[in-house]
């Protein structure tokens, strides 16, 4: 699976550099085999942002953006890729979500924006609530693609320790908490995910993997 994100990486046409950031050497055996560049980090990570910031120092070309795509993401459309990195502007960091009807679980991240484009509050609860009599309300859902600017993933000291980073157990309400926006940019459609092994057995029905 980790392959085949590498692979949108690679034919995104976004990227001059792609690494895979592992510390497990099992994978770095996998990408020798498929001559795939890897980044060795250490286990010790609390999320992936975390470990994409460790691998970020580790590279010698000069680069401006890194974005943290995530093995969960087989099915990410490369125009996705070209969207995150597009919407880095005067924050930080950058993010996708795309609009959607009715409820959603706990492994859908919603996300309320500002009037700016900001993600106020990302939550594993459906949020907004919606008030009985109100018309459906229509969420915003969180697709975990980040692009960070390289001055801000090579500086930043957060520990994702921060209370709402780990009681919801999202790694952007530690930016949220140390003071940083994210520009949220809206996306057409969602991406199916593979988080939990019923997704895979469900890509593998549909012949998505």
């Amino acid at each position: 699976m980790f392959e085949r994100v590498y692979h949108i990486a690679q034919v995104s046409g976004v990227f001059s550099k792609v690494f895979i950031a592992s510390p497990n050497p099992e994978i770095f055996e996998l990408c020798e085999q498929r001559g795939i560049a890897a980044i060795t980090t250490s286990f010790d990570h609390p999320c992936g942002s975390s470990r994409v910031f460790e691998a970020a120092r580790s590279v010698q070309q000069d680069w401006d953006i890194v974005v943290n795509l995530q093995a969960d993401q087989p099915f990410l459309p490369t125009s996705y890729l070209k969207t995150v990195v597009e919407a880095v502007g005067a924050n930080p960091i950058a993010t996708i979500a795309y609009e959607e009807a009715g409820e959603k679980d706990e492994h859908t991240v919603k996300v309320i924006r500002n009037k700016k484009g900001e993600g106020v509050y990302f939550s594993r609860y459906p949020i907004p609530y919606s008030v009985p009599g109100i018309s459906e309300v229509v969420r915003l859902c969180h697709l975990g693609l980040y692009a960070y600017k390289k001055e801000f993933a090579l500086s930043y000291e957060g520990d994702f320790k921060s209370a709402l980073a780990l009681q919801e157990s999202l790694e952007q309400l530690d930016f949220i908490h140390h003071g940083y926006n994210i520009d949220v940019a809206i996306v057409p459609h969602s991406v199916p995910e593979v988080n939990v092994p019923e997704d895979l057995l469900l890509a593998q029905k549909l012949g998505l993997l």
